[in-house]
């Protein structure tokens, strides 16, 4: 063989197992810093369990799905980011199994039954509480939402593998976006524990509310029948979240009330279609004390969500805490 050629070949093996080790050593250290929290409960970053993470704050429609095959629960918690903050699966009973909160900013009912279809692809989940807000099914504006092929195993293998070689892993490898975006410590069971806002917080929180954009959209509500629809032979219960009275008022004062009372009328009347439990709190409830103008209270964080106390309540009421 010319030496040109071997030279070329012992070159060619040299640059192969040099990739070769590149990346076997970020996948061993992607694993092992786990910057998405999904290969184990306690990552070296988490500080047992509980931690601040710009990834998990932006990545959420990434990260939770991942989280719920990982750690299989037998009870899921559907909703939002009222569902993430003040819902503790530390608080519900142990009939209820292994507890995890899929809450997501804005998840709007489009998503709902992609939730639905990995909890059934799973096979582990026996009771799902899926938690409805009204803006769920309004046409306000919405993130892109989460990917259907993550209720799917070969879709969520694709999606865990992404995780290790995504550059925004790598920056949080390093510690680089190692920086949250919102405050509080997310837990590995998906609560994130939220610390109270100042006035300047819960009174731009207030004004940012797009009351105008919360058309109802009563078509919407087929993506909740699709998600029952999937979910058949499991326990699954229904809850109309909690709202605070400025939430109310701002709902009521933007011409939205009508609207309101006619999806709660709508929810109603599908759950009773379906059998299924409904749990309509949304002013049935003693946690009227939040006034944006002075921060957070001692049952509601801002507007929009309220605390774990109002959480273990709800808990209660649903015969689970």
């Amino acid at each position: 063989m010319p030496p040109t050629l071997t030279a070329a070949s012992a070159f060619s093996r040299s640059f192969a197992a040099t990739v070769a080790l590149a990346l076997g050593f970020l996948t061993v250290a992607g694993v092992w810093r786990d910057s998405y929290w999904v290969f184990r409960d306690d990552p070296p970053w988490t500080r047992n369990g509980g931690a601040a993470s710009r990834l998990l704050d932006v990545e959420m429609r990434l990260v939770k799905p991942l989280q719920i095959a990982r750690r299989k629960p037998e009870t899921l918690l559907i909703g939002s980011s009222v569902v993430y903050r003040g819902v503790d699966p530390a608080d519900v009973g142990p009939a209820a199994g292994r507890v995890y909160n899929a809450g997501i900013s804005a998840l709007m009912a489009g998503e709902i039954p992609t939730l639905a279809a990995l909890a059934a692809d799973i096979g582990s989940v026996r009771h799902v509480v899926i938690e409805l807000d009204y803006y769920m099914f309004t046409a306000l504006p919405a993130p892109a939402p989460i990917n259907p092929k993550l209720a799917t195993a070969s879709g969520r293998a694709e999606a865990t593998l992404s995780t290790i070689f995504n550059p925004k892993a790598l920056d949080n490898l390093f510690g680089w976006q190692f920086r949250r975006t919102e405050p509080g410590i997310w837990h590995a069971d998906g609560y994130k524990a939220t610390p109270d806002f100042d006035a300047e917080l819960t009174r731009k929180i207030t004004e940012a509310q797009d009351i105008a954009a919360m058309r109802y959209r009563p078509g919407d509500l087929a993506h909740l029948q699709r998600a029952l629809d999937l979910l058949r032979g499991r326990r699954v219960t229904l809850v109309v979240s909690p709202m605070s009275g400025a939430q109310l008022r701002l709902v009521v004062e933007g011409g939205r009330g009508l609207e309101l009372q006619a999806w709660r009328r709508d929810i109603a009347a599908l759950a009773a279609r379906n059998g299924i439990a409904l749990h309509d709190l949304l002013s049935e409830h003693p946690f009227d004390d939040f006034d944006p103008e002075h921060g957070s209270s001692r049952y509601w964080l801002d507007t929009l969500h309220f605390k774990p106390e109002v959480g273990r309540w709800l808990l209660g009421r649903l015969g689970i805490a």
